[in-house]
């Protein structure tokens, strides 16, 4: 689904419509198919080749993987944060003691 998000706008609109329907919509392959008036085989072909597609765009641009990476320095940037935050509160109340 992330896939999508991200890259379902360089589909072809008959690829993004038929995975709009499948993903987002929870549309079976057959539901689609006598929606579109075409076989369950040729929905079943287009949502494997769009998502083959999808996955291509993925490898070539890493867009996702770049989202996660910084997703999980800014992790690790709020635990130094609070940790640093927590290292001033001990130091303002040892000083206020002296």
């Amino acid at each position: 689904m992330e896939l999508f998000e991200r890259y379902g706008p360089l589909l072809t609109d008959q690829q993004r419509e038929v995975l709009e329907l499948y993903l987002r919509r929870d549309w079976s392959l057959s539901e689609i198919a006598r929606s579109r008036e075409t076989s369950r085989a040729a929905v079943h072909d287009l949502v494997r080749r769009a998502g083959q597609a999808l996955e291509e765009y993925e490898s070539r641009l890493g867009l996702l993987a770049a989202e996660e990476r910084r997703r999980t320095v800014r992790a690790s940037l709020a635990r130094d944060l609070a940790e640093i935050r927590r290292w001033l509160a001990r130091l303002e109340q040892e000083v206020s003691r002296a």
